[in-house]
């Protein structure tokens, strides 16, 4: 009988730590701070533009699912955006008193892969951003909204890397870490953006068009929660989802 126990209870330890995980998920809450801006090296290299950066004139805010394998994994974002800059013409040039404002509104989704190891955290990937709005406002002109001109799908790249501020047994974390974007695509159409005063005024393309591509730059805030891992066990049971 002693060895019957014995055996039972060998028999249970063996089952309960060969459990063999599949994946890990996790769901956060996210918040982006920073600085946005549109990218034009016509307009770099004009003599009759300045640029103006406005650091914090652009946040996001909304939600991930991230599918885990180990210290690697995908995160899959979705994001309500509100982004602008604007910029001024050389003083001396600018007879009409021209500043203008650029905003854009976007919902934007982010497929990253990550790594997260040592209580840190580096990510990578694509964004696809669907603009909502985007309106020029002026002195001169007043606020327009040439959206029939925009490119309405803007894919960028990401570049992300923080580290843990709470938690870090899975359960629940809180992360902080600085995010980098570039678009990859013309935020108007070559035809209007040559033709057309947006975003920046057509004589600055005397040498040739450039596109114009948005760009950000700033913190980004996670509360992160466990939800739980897909596993089975070395027998061969059928696969589970375990809650954590």
């Amino acid at each position: 009988m002693r060895n019957f126990l014995i055996l039972c209870f060998l028999a249970v330890s063996t089952l309960s730590y060969s459990q063999k995980e599949i994946a890990w998920f996790d769901a956060a809450i996210k918040v982006m701070y920073g600085s946005s801006s549109v990218l034009n090296n016509a307009a770099i290299n004009s003599s009759t533009l300045d640029y103006e950066i406005n650091f914090g004139n652009a946040i996001s805010y909304g939600g991930k699912l991230g599918i885990n394998r180990g210290y690697n994994g995908l995160a899959v974002e979705f994001m309500y955006a509100s982004s602008g800059t604007n910029f001024e013409y050389n003083s001396e040039l600018n007879t009409n008193n021209i500043s203008p404002q650029i905003d854009w509104k976007s919902m934007d989704l982010y497929l990253l892969f990550r790594n997260a190891k040592n209580l840190g955290f580096f990510e990578i990937g694509p964004k696809i951003g669907f603009l909502r709005s985007v309106d020029r406002t002026s002195e001169l002109d007043g606020t327009v909204s040439p959206l029939a001109n925009i490119n309405s799908r803007q894919i960028s790249g990401v570049l992300g890397f923080g580290v843990n501020v709470i938690g870090s047994d899975g359960a629940f974390s809180g992360q902080i870490g600085l995010r980098l974007e570039y678009g990859f695509t013309d935020l108007v159409d070559p035809v209007a953006g040559s033709t057309e005063p947006f975003p920046f005024d057509a004589n600055i393309y005397a040498d040739g068009y450039e596109k114009s591509a948005p760009i950000f730059a700033g913190l980004v805030f996670e509360l992160n929660w466990g939800l739980g891992y897909y596993g089975i066990a070395q027998c061969g049971a059928r696969a589970k989802f375990f809650n954590i």
